[in-house]
């Protein structure tokens, strides 16, 4: 009974070093979106163009979040959360003051799935990042 005891906790533990291991061990790839998605932030720069880039990253979020917005103010968009392990994108969004009348977007995108999102997390940033950006009052 004891080795199969100790059998099940060395189980978990190596299952629990083998999923520590994929969560901090970042690829180029996945560096290069990262350092992507950092360069790319939607900012705007007067209150008309606030104000588009505003109406589409709720359309963004309407479009690509898999869950009802479930609040919308005029510094937050948030859809209700994932569960019950869906791959399925939860979004929040902020309009977040620079300084000089500036502000920037910035997404969260996530999951309730230990396989990963679909579309993956960092790609949908992206895509926010790059719709949201191209927009010109």
């Amino acid at each position: 009974m004891k080795l199969i005891v100790s059998m099940r906790n060395l189980m978990l533990s190596a299952t629990l070093i083998a999923l520590t291991g994929c969560a901090t061990n970042q690829s180029p790839e996945m560096l290069a979106k990262q350092a992507e998605f950092n360069r790319t932030i939607p900012i705007c720069t007067d209150e008309k163009d606030c104000n588009a880039k505003w109406e589409a990253a709720q359309l963004w979020v309407i479009h690509n979040a898999a869950f009802k917005i479930q609040t919308a103010t005029n510094v937050l968009i948030e859809t209700y959360n994932a569960t019950d392990s869906t791959p399925s994108i939860a979004a929040r969004v902020t309009k977040e003051p620079m300084g000089g009348g500036k502000y920037q977007f910035i997404v969260s995108v996530w999951c309730d799935n230990i396989f990963g999102c679909q579309p993956n997390s960092w790609d949908a940033a992206l895509n926010f990042n790059r719709t949201v950006g191209a927009v010109t009052p």
